[in-house]
């Protein structure tokens, strides 16, 4: 926002051999280039990126919203699962699934009843938030297992699960839905006993009982996450304030007239805790 003005000098070929239709083979066909010049206004753009980022803000904060009602409803899912399938079917290796994933039939049931137009990549925007919860929570199970002692089985058991687990369901370009496979794959583990590394403490693991804590937790982080999101229009007030004198600043000095020295304003006042006009 505060960089200055400048220009981009784009070269195109506008004929040529082998271009435009003009042959490869002919040696008297000179190249010809015509040359394009780009005003570029850094702060034109982000006058044009405040309004995506609150858009993306107000989607994530209904996505979070989703994220916890999918949660109140995963592991119903799997115990209704459980329940209704004979005992023959009952094993990991014969289920397609351990829950059924509603996820994206809850999203689209949001959507359709949002009143406005979505982002173009909303479904996207949302697996990957659906992901990062899902990572954080796991992250944070991580840390609360290394700091209790009396949980040492089970903290080197999910360490070891999900060291094998993440780079096929969190890292890099993953296909649409990688984190409820997480969770899956955590539902269709069997309880199994662990030798630690000394050779005389066992144990046994509880893959379910861990299933269920990542998800208590994927939804207090996505109440957390909401808190942040909303402070989204509280920071563009600020920053289109900014924006605003910076932008008048810039045309005053294109104009030929002074310049004008652009100074960002401290609010000393503390804000409102209500929401008031943002609701």
């Amino acid at each position: 926002m505060r960089q200055p003005n400048d220009k981009m000098i784009v070269s195109a070929k506008r004929r040529g051999r082998g271009h435009g239709g003009w042959s490869k083979n002919n040696p008297y066909l000179q190249e010809r280039w015509v040359e394009f010049k780009i005003d570029i206004r850094p702060a034109s753009l982000v006058q044009r990126l405040l309004p995506v980022r609150q858009q993306l803000a107000d989607e994530f904060e209904r996505d979070l919203d989703v994220v916890g009602i999918v949660d109140g409803m995963i592991m119903d899912s799997y115990f209704n699962k459980l329940r209704d399938e004979p005992e023959s079917q009952q094993s990991p290796a014969s289920k397609a699934t351990a829950f059924d994933r509603i996820s994206v039939n809850i999203l689209s049931n949001f959507t359709e009843f949002q009143g406005s137009s979505s982002s173009p990549f909303r479904r996207g925007n949302f697996d990957l938030l659906y992901s990062l919860c899902t990572q954080a929570s796991a992250h944070r199970l991580l840390r609360e297992l290394q700091s209790t002692s009396e949980n040492d089985i089970t903290f080197q058991w999910f360490k070891q699960f999900y060291i094998e687990q993440v780079s096929l369901h969190f890292d890099g370009d993953q296909s649409f839905g990688r984190a409820d496979d997480f969770i899956d794959a955590l539902l269709c583990t069997s309880p199994s006993l662990v030798e630690m590394s000394d050779g005389k403490t066992i144990g046994l693991t509880d893959p379910l009982r861990i299933a269920e804590r990542i998800i208590a937790m994927r939804s207090e982080i996505a109440s957390e996450w909401k808190i942040l999101v909303r402070e989204v229009k509280e920071d563009h007030l600020e920053l289109n304030d900014v924006l605003f004198r910076v932008m008048m600043g810039r045309t005053i000095d294109e104009s030929g007239n002074e310049i004008v020295e652009i100074e960002e304003e401290k609010t000393v006042e503390e804000l409102s805790d209500s929401a008031g006009a943002f609701e």
